[in-house]
């Protein structure tokens, strides 16, 4: 079985802004006869950060487990760090016992500035003539604020074992992430009530 490869991405780089959201952008389901639900699942977390992979992975695992699917994080069964070749995996996948991968990679770390305007003047004096003659006088200049934000697409696949195929893609929008646990978490939720929703799990 084929996991996606790797687009690298730093693990600093996604803990920047704040108030973080995750939204799905697109989604794909197979048309054909989708069999079962999947009730045993491998998690893999596609990231060269092997801290974010773990917490990543277990807090899918903890969702998933709460919607009656048993999770195996991969990192329990692949502990390396890394890409590793499909006997690997598929050895992985065997051991583990599942019927499905779920599979996420980050693909793109989009930076967004948004520029607020300067505040209307106010304060004395508040008359028209008053204002107008001190209108004619040295102008203050306010510069707008600029504040970066993030947003990290991912791209998160469900695969069934047998046979080895695709049942489910999506793209998704983390806005401004600041905590892998939190974010991971939320994440999680959104994914697994689409699968939901479909009858995959």
């Amino acid at each position: 079985m084929k996991v996606p490869s790797l687009l690298a991405a730093s693990a600093a780089a996604l803990l920047t802004g704040c108030g973080a959201s995750t939204t799905i952008v697109t989604q794909w389901e197979a048309t054909a006869d989708r069999g079962p639900p999947c009730v045993r699942m491998l998690v893999v977390g596609v990231t060269p950060n092997a801290s974010v992979r773990r917490v990543f992975e277990d807090e899918m695992v903890k969702v998933a487990l709460a919607r009656g699917v048993a999770g195996t994080p991969s990192h329990s069964l692949i502990p390396e760090d890394g890409a590793v070749v499909d006997a690997r995996l598929a050895d992985a996948v065997r051991r583990a016992g599942v019927d499905c991968v779920l599979t996420t990679r980050v693909v793109l770390v989009a930076r967004r500035l948004e520029a607020t305007p300067p505040p209307a003047a106010g304060g004395p004096p508040s008359g028209f003539y008053g204002w107008y003659g001190g209108a004619w006088g040295p102008a203050y200049a306010y510069p707008p604020q600029v504040v970066a934000h993030d947003s990290v697409y991912a791209e998160v696949r469900l695969f069934r074992v047998r046979p080895d195929e695709l049942a489910w893609a999506a793209t998704t929008e983390t806005f401004a992430p600041t905590d892998v646990r939190k974010e991971s978490a939320a994440f999680a939720q959104l994914v697994f009530r689409q699968l939901a929703e479909r009858k995959l799990i």
